[in-house]
């Protein structure tokens, strides 16, 4: 990733800005019962590989920051929130991601994991300027 943020760099004019912006695996995406700021019912891990490979990604940014080819504007985090119909929707969804593992952690019964459930997934973002 270092030769290919080094590639995007060469073709930004000085001072021009690239944005680097992936899902974040050191934050367990969030479940949630129906639409708005309801309470999270669950958690999803992400898959060991995807962890590894956001961590090599970490390190690009890290280096290319390093070495002086870019300066940092901003960073944060936001929240990417996807919804499903029910239950049986999201665990279609989870057996077919590459990122997520395959089950939720719930912290409710059963009873309680009905209807619409909504899953807020952490994006990292940071604004990268040319030097």
């Amino acid at each position: 990733m270092v030769d290919a943020l080094t590639e995007a760099r060469r073709i930004l004019v000085d001072g021009g800005l690239l944005v680097d912006a992936r899902p974040d695996s050191r934050v367990a995406a969030r479940v949630r019962s129906g639409s708005g700021r309801s309470r999270v019912i669950g958690t999803i891990g992400t898959q060991r590989d995807t962890k590894t490979d956001d961590q090599l990604s970490d390190r690009a940014v890290r280096e290319v920051l390093r070495r002086g080819l870019f300066r940092s504007r901003r960073r944060g985090r936001m929240w990417h929130a996807i919804p499903f119909e029910d239950r049986s929707e999201l665990q279609d969804y989870l057996s077919d991601h590459l990122r997520f593992s395959r089950r939720v952690s719930w912290r409710v019964p059963a009873a309680k994991r009905g209807g619409e459930l909504v899953v807020e997934r952490a994006v990292r973002f940071e604004i990268l300027a040319r030097r």
